[in-house]
C-alpha cells in the first residue's frame, strides 16, 4: 500500500539534493563550505533538475494508479505508524527547506530583508524530532495489518522505565539549562530500548532465535538505535557544553570543565603562503596531559584575509576546541575554550542508522531469482 509513497519520496529526496546543489553553486545562497560561485553553472544544475524532476514526477504522475496495492489496515497497524513516521519527516524536511529559503522569497516578494537563524529551527524542527521518536518504537513492534495497541505498550514497558531512569538522571546532573537535555536523553534511551525488545520479542525470547532473525530485523533495530545515539549526542551537548573567554598569559593555567589548559606559549610562524601566529597550549586532566594543540590566526598576503584555526582534541566523550585570538594590553593573549561532551556520537549514530539501512537492504527476502521475476506477482502484505 506504501509503494507509490515510497517511489514519490525517493524522487522528492533526489530532488532536494539538486535544488540543495543549485542554490549554493549559483550564488543564490552563500555556503559555510568553500564552493565556486558560477551563475551558469548554476543554470546548468537548473536545466538537470527540470529535465530530471520534471520527467520523474512525469512519469509518477502517469504510473501511480498502477502501483497502488489493493490490501487493506486498520487504524492501529504499523503500515500506519510507517505513514505517520513518512508525514512527520516529510513535514520537518519542508520546515527546513522553507526556513532555508524565506529569507530569499521575502526579499524577491516583499522587498525585505529577513534573516532565518538556529532559534527558529530549534522551535519548528524539534516537536516533530520529538514525536517520532515516541512513535518509533511503538510502531516497529506492531504487527502488519492490524495491531492491539495495549498490548505493544505493554511489551515496551522496561524500555520506557530505563528511558525514564536515564532522563530523571540527565536533569539531576546536567549543568547546563535547557530542558530539552534530559528530555533527549530519555528518547534517546527509548529508542535504543526499545529496538532491543522489538528483537527480543521476535526471537520469542528465545537467545538461540536471536540470532536466526532476518537482516532486515536487524537492520531496522541497528538504524533506530543509531537515531538514539544521535539524540543522546545532542542532548548531552546541551546538557554539558562547557564555553570559556579569557585572557592568558604565556605560561599561564586555566581550569575549565575539569580540565587544566595551559598557554606554554606563542610563536610567529611563516607558512608557504600565510604567515601565522601560533599557540602551543597543553590540556591536562587530574594532572595527566591528554593533547598538546597548537590553534593559529593566519594572514594571507595576497589577499590580505586574517583566518582562524581552531585546534580540536577529539574523544569518544568530548572534543574540546581551543581558539586563540589578538593580543591584549599586558601581554597577554585572548583564548577561547570549548567543551563539546558527546559530540561525536551524533556521528556516530548517523553512520549506525547508515549501516542498519544497508544492512536491511542485504535481507534475502529482498533478492529477486531470475526465474522468479516470470512468475505471476500475488498480493503480499507490505514489509
Amino acid at each position: 500500500a506504501l509503494k507509490s509513497w515510497t517511489i514519490l519520496l525517493a524522487i522528492l529526496a533526489f530532488g532536494f539534493s539538486l535544488i540543495g546543489t543549485f542554490i549554493v553553486r549559483s550564488g543564490i545562497i552563500t555556503s559555510v563550505h568553500a564552493f565556486a560561485n558560477d551563475p551558469e553553472r548554476g543554470i546548468f544544475i537548473l536545466a538537470i533538475l527540470a529535465v530530471f524532476i520534471g520527467g520523474a514526477l512525469t512519469l509518477y504522475a502517469a504510473r501511480a494508479g498502477s502501483m497502488e496495492a489493493k490490501g487493506v489496515f486498520g487504524v492501529v497497524s504499523r503500515e500506519t505508524a510507517l505513514v505517520l513516521n513518512n508525514v512527520l519527516l516529510s513535514v520537518a524536511a519542508f520546515v527546513v527547506f522553507v526556513g532555508t529559503l524565506w529569507p530569499l522569497i521575502a526579499e524577491m516578494a516583499f522587498a525585505r530583508k529577513l534573516s532565518v537563524g538556529a532559534p527558529f529551527f530549534n522551535q519548528a524542527f524539534t516537536p516533530f524530532m520529538v514525536l517520532l521518536a515516541v512513535i518509533l518504537p511503538v510502531g516497529a513492534l506492531m504487527p502488519w495489518k492490524r495491531a492491539k495497541l495495549g498490548r505493544t505498550l505493554r511489551e515496551l514497558r522496561g524500555a520506557f522505565a530505563l528511558a525514564l531512569a536515564f532522563g530523571a538522571l540527565a536533569f539531576a546532573v546536567q549543568t547546563g539549562r535547557s530542558a530539552l537535555a534530559p528530555v533527549g536523553v530519555a528518547l534517546g534511551v527509548w529508542l535504543i530500548a526499545g529496538a532491543a525488545t522489538e528483537l527480543w520479542v521476535r526471537s520469542a525470547r528465545t537467545p538461540s532465535r536471536l540470532m536466526r532473525l532476518p537482516r532486515a530485523d536487524w537492520g531496522k533495530a541497528a538504524a533506530h538505535s543509531g537515531l538514539g545515539i544521535t539524540f543522546i549526542g545532542i542532548a548531552c551537548l546541551m546538557a554539558w557544553d562547557v564555553e570559556d573567554i579569557r585572557v592568558a598569559q604565556v605560561g599561564e593555567s586555566f581550569e575549565v570543565g575539569g580540565y587544566t589548559i595551559t598557554l606554554a606559549g606563542v610563536d610567529e610562524v611563516e607558512g608557504p603562503n600565510f604567515l601565522s601566529t601560533t599557540a602551543t597550549m597543553r590540556v591536562a586532566r587530574d594532572g595527566r596531559e591528554v593533547a598538546v594543540l597548537h590553534p593559529e590566526k593566519r594572514v594571507y598576503p595576497v589577499a590580505a584575509m586574517p583566518t582562524t584555526e581552531a585546534a580540536i582534541a577529539n574523544g569518544l566523550w568530548r572534543d574540546i576546541y581551543l581558539v586563540i585570538g589578538d593580543p591584549q594590553d599586558g601581554g597577554g593573549w585572548a583564548v577561547r575554550t570549548y567543551i563539546k561532551p558527546f559530540a561525536n556520537w551524533i556521528w556516530a549514530g548517523a553512520i549506525i542508522m547508515a549501516f542498519g539501512g544497508v544492512l536491511s537492504l542485504s535481507d534475502r527476502r529482498y533478492r529477486v531469482a531470475a526465474g522468479a521475476r516470470k512468475a505471476p506477482a500475488l498480493a503480499q502484505p507490505a514489509e
